[in-house]
């Protein structure tokens, strides 16, 4: 994976190291017209070479674009050839004038199956892209086309472990390295897109709607009516309306582009309303007038039941949060949630297990205690709420306030009233013991 930057060393001339890749690709094409194509290239700069003048970075160039075009055919190398081979042509390619022309071809070929070795061919790729990257300074844009390189094959590939060593790196380092690259929003939703595609085939949901949010983000204002920053707002709330993980779609409602759908794709747009913020019964409506298979081309048309459980737990969401007993009643969540009431409690724990809310169940009661709810959307409704509470949170505060005040009274009270009496007491006490000595002192007498 991806680490600091370090130096790929390889001994021998420009020419000889040229000649000698050259040499090896046709002997694995099994004819000789490369390194005969290249020959008369090559000679001026063996001369420039003996006799230690300033290499002409053109005629490297030429050279160059002959071998790059034709390592193609290292994806039939021997497996324990690949890498050495690789990392003779990226030696080359550094030596170049711009070697950003070169590496972006490079690493298609690398993103590509190595027929040679199905089982570690993926791993080699890996491996490989990860020596180019770490050979490129940590501000070139070329590393971009490297880490898209990588992310495909972890992609094709499916790995889940090698996903999981690269998430390290995106979390720490990739924000910066976007700002270092400087790169056209089209390059950076591109990014983001084919990770959230790796994230997708390791099994991280939640990491893939986040990277699908990003390159939403990329799309200016000005671009969202365009026909693939439409199809990419589509397909991203698809994804989060059938994903089981997904509730909260505040950061979709936030992009231009999905606000666009208002228009474009109307059906789907009035959807997300529903799961944003209305119930089970507003869904049903809805889906009774706009058939799932006619919306936005049937990108939801083999989701009919994700969405319907996805409704329910979010339906019993909004019934926890504007509860203000904080208690309900098993038939009351049966009957929002059309579903038998012997069924209620594998409900309640369904939206408990997704977070949305925390309680306890009494089956002795037939009751859902509520200790939190989670609020899908916040306006001013649920400011309203939150004051009701927050009164009736007072008024009990201020009773048991009245309480203690009342009990420290009465204890004050009873105080004073023992140290009176006790005062009392020892006034009688002494008085008694003053007669004891008279009469003492009489007797002496």
């Amino acid at each position: 994976m991806p680490a600091p930057s370090n130096t790929l060393l390889i001994e021998g001339s420009f020419s000889e190291l040229a000649d000698e890749f050259a040499q090896y690709i046709d002997a694995l094409r099994k004819e000789g017209s490369l390194q005969t194509e290249i020959a008369p290239l090559l000679e001026p700069l063996r001369q420039q070479e003996q006799s230690e003048g300033e290499a002409d970075l053109k005629q490297r160039d030429e050279v160059l674009k002959k071998l790059v075009s034709s390592a193609t055919a290292l994806s039939s190398a021997p497996e324990k050839e690949i890498t050495s081979a690789y990392n003779l042509l990226v030696h080359l390619v550094h030596q170049s004038s711009d070697a950003d022309v070169f590496l972006p071809r490079i690493c298609t070929y690398l993103a590509k199956p190595i027929t040679t070795s199905p089982q570690f061919g993926p791993t080699l790729a890996i491996s490989i892209l990860t020596t180019i990257f770490n050979t490129l300074s940590s501000t070139d844009s070329s590393r971009y086309h490297v880490l898209l390189a990588i992310v495909a094959v972890i992609r094709q590939s499916g790995s889940g472990i090698a996903f999981e060593a690269l998430k390290p790196q995106l979390a720490s380092q990739l924000p910066t390295w976007l700002s270092s690259w400087e790169l056209e929003s089209g390059d950076a939703r591109k990014l983001h897109v084919a990770i959230a595609e790796a994230a997708t085939a390791a099994g991280d949901e939640e990491l893939s709607q986040s990277h699908i949010v990003q390159a939403l983000a990329t799309i200016d204002a000005a671009d969202v009516s365009k026909p693939e920053s439409r199809d990419l707002a589509v397909r991203a709330l698809a994804t989060a309306l059938r994903r089981s993980s997904v509730f909260d779609f505040t950061p979709l409602t936030a992009s231009d582009a999905v606000q666009a759908l208002r228009t474009s794709d109307s059906a789907l747009f009035e959807l997300l309303e529903i799961f944003t913020s209305d119930t089970l019964e507003a869904y049903e409506t809805f889906v009774a007038a706009n058939p799932l298979s006619s919306i936005s081309g049937g990108v939801l048309a083999e989701s009919a039941d994700a969405l319907q459980s996805k409704i329910r737990l979010l339906t019993l969401t909004s019934l926890a949060s504007a509860t203000p007993s904080r208690s309900l009643p098993y038939a009351t969540i049966a009957s929002a949630l059309r579903v038998p009431a012997s069924e209620v409690e594998v409900w309640v724990i369904d939206t408990i297990r997704a977070g949305l809310v925390e309680g306890k169940l009494s089956q002795l009661k037939s009751e859902f205690l509520v200790h939190r709810a989670t609020y899908r959307v916040f306006g001013e409704k649920q400011w309203s709420e939150v004051q009701g509470r927050l009164m009736v949170w007072r008024r009990s505060l201020e009773s048991v306030l009245s309480v203690i005040r009342s009990e420290r009274e009465r204890f004050a009270r009873e105080g004073a009233q023992a140290a009176i009496e006790q005062e009392a007491s020892k006034g009688r006490n002494a008085n008694g013991d003053r007669r004891r000595i008279q009469t003492q002192v009489e007797a002496a007498e």
